[in-house]
């Protein structure tokens, strides 16, 4: 698959993460496709949905027969937030990578086959591909701590080492 061409299925804790380390923007700069469910479309609050949309991100409207499929997830899997699941649905019925922060969707979507990365995975990204410097990664990520965002301690501690040296 070229590199242009990966479809990302964003869930709304990366996106919330990314705007709590004031990285939204670039987020959009990646060479990637954006999607989203509706649901989660509607039910973050900043940044607001105009400001996704106009910044690249598409919104995913699942079909009958997927919105069955995430009722019944959400039966089996309780832990996991139903708007968490209608993002994993369109992930594995469009064989896409799946961006999440949620421990147990990263697991029901590594159980399924399901490309799982997070919020370091797209701040690695971003430098990998020349969006962010070092130090402006790591800046991110601080804010992003410092915020709020609930990312492993030990790996941010890892990165944060290796982006400020």
């Amino acid at each position: 698959m070229s590199i242009s061409h990966l479809r990302l299925i964003v869930d709304s804790n990366v996106l919330i993460d990314l705007h709590l380390g004031n990285v939204v923007k670039e987020f959009f700069s990646l060479p990637y496709d954006f999607f989203s469910p509706d649901v989660i479309i509607d039910e973050v609050g900043k940044p607001d949905s105009e400001e996704l949309l106009s910044l690249g991100l598409q919104s995913y409207i699942l079909s009958r027969e997927s919105v069955k499929e995430v009722l019944s997830l959400a039966e089996r899997h309780r832990k996991i937030a139903i708007n968490d699941l209608f993002a994993f649905v369109v992930a594995k019925n469009t064989s896409s990578t799946l961006l999440t922060g949620d421990a147990d969707l990263r697991k029901l979507a590594e159980k399924n086959n399901v490309t799982v990365h997070g919020t370091l995975w797209v701040l690695g990204e971003m430098l990998r591909i020349g969006i962010l410097k070092r130090c402006e990664s790591a800046r991110a990520l601080r804010l992003m701590l410092k915020n709020g965002s609930r990312l492993p301690v030990a790996e941010c501690e890892k990165r944060l080492r290796d982006w400020e040296r």
